[in-house]
């Protein structure tokens, strides 16, 4: 950890952490109770505390660093509040400033621009992870309402939670174009953004309005695009609304890039991978599609009821979330590996050092060989060979 920098320690009391991997049950807690993008640029600690390792307490600490102090204050504010931290937590319950930095706790990683964890810290990502799944899976009925499909968060924001009565299709139109975000820029028209549990709070609530067409295909922007294209149902129309998400770029490096055409409107361009919710190289959020004009509405079979859109965004997602911690212990792996590699080139380097100041050294005394010496393969000076 970085001397003068704020930092703050979560201390977590592990005769209360009712767990067989305690680093990650304590992570779990931690996340529960704050979201990683209010940590961006933040660096991640963990481990067992001084007093553990002296055997005074049984305290495992993860500790956050960052430049600004006022991570430190959401940390703190974030924890206290948390029944289930207050729960188990050591006593003091935080370690601040330099009481944390003397610590010396391994690095766990660091929390990237746009809210992941990039680094070694395994348990640190499995946590915020699996915290996510259960975020995914929360619900929250409806009084009355039946239940379709996976759970989900309902309504999924307050974006969605009060929806007016609409009287049309056009009205539907005219509605999603209040999503578009402030920092778009005005002469730029209608970009809205929303999450797949948004879109599906919308297609449920307007379901008599539209005809719902789910495809998956390949295309020149992914080989994995996912559209969801709503058609007007009466009359029957063939100018659909469509949102493009939960797809694949080619590569994580890809997807930074998102904000890379929109230079010319630095504020847009700046929010676009909160927007789009980037997550490794997957864009997880849905956008304005093309809109193109087809010539008709699709058949009845390939038409999804709109209360299992969800479902079928669900199964997407599920496979999504598979393919992400498949990359995270991909790359994880490779770390290892490098990590590894790095250090057996170390112990060569330093045997072959050990070797060369071996023949450079007299065998008897310790010091150094004349370059004569050297050259006429001796181990040892002549006044040390004399003195035998």
């Amino acid at each position: 950890m970085l001397l003068g920098m704020p930092a703050i320690g979560v201390r977590f009391d592990l005769n209360r952490v009712a767990s067989g991997n305690p680093e990650l049950a304590c992570w779990k807690i931690f996340w529960r109770a704050i979201d990683p993008e209010s940590l961006v640029d933040a660096n991640l600690y963990e481990g067992s505390s001084a007093a553990t390792l002296a055997g005074e307490e049984n305290v495992c600490c993860l500790a956050i660093q960052g430049a600004n102090s006022s991570i430190v204050d959401r940390v703190r504010t974030a924890l206290a509040a948390s029944g289930e931290f207050t729960a188990v937590c050591a006593s003091p319950m935080f370690a601040e400033g330099q009481l944390c930095v003397r610590e010396r706790l391994p690095d766990a990683g660091k929390v990237d621009a746009y809210g992941d964890i990039i680094g070694r810290g395994r348990a640190c990502h499995l946590a915020l992870a699996a915290v996510q799944e259960e975020r995914q899976g929360r619900a929250t009925p409806e009084p009355g309402a039946a239940a379709s499909g996976p759970p989900r968060q309902k309504p999924a924001s307050e974006r969605t939670r009060l929806l007016p009565k609409l009287g049309s299709f056009e009205d539907l139109r005219k509605l999603l174009a209040t999503f578009t975000p402030r920092q778009f820029p005005r002469e730029g028209g209608v970009m809205y953004w929303v999450t797949p549990e948004e879109l599906c709070d919308i297609v449920e609530a307007y379901a008599g309005l539209m005809v719902v067409e789910l495809r998956e295909y390949a295309c020149a922007a992914s080989q994995e695009m996912c559209t969801v294209s709503l058609f007007e149902k009466h009359p029957p129309g063939t100018w659909p609304i469509e949102f493009n998400g939960l797809f694949p770029f080619a590569s994580s490096a890809d997807a930074r890039r998102i904000g890379a055409a929109w230079r010319t409107a630095p504020e847009y361009a700046n929010v676009l991978p909160k927007l789009a919710g980037i997550r490794g190289r997957y864009q997880i959020n849905f956008c304005k599609g093309e809109e193109i004009s087809r010539s008709e509405i699709p058949p009845a079979e390939r038409r999804t009821p709109p209360a299992l859109l969800w479902t079928r965004i669900w199964e997407r997602l599920e496979r999504v979330q598979a393919a992400l911690r498949q990359e995270a212990e991909e790359q994880e792996r490779r770390q290892t590996e490098e990590e590894a590699n790095r250090r057996a080139e170390d112990a060569e380097r330093t045997k072959l050092e050990s070797q060369r100041r071996s023949l450079q050294q007299c065998v008897v005394c310790g010091l150094g060989l004349s370059v004569l010496d050297r050259m006429r393969g001796r181990d040892r000076h002549g006044a040390c060979e004399a003195s035998r």
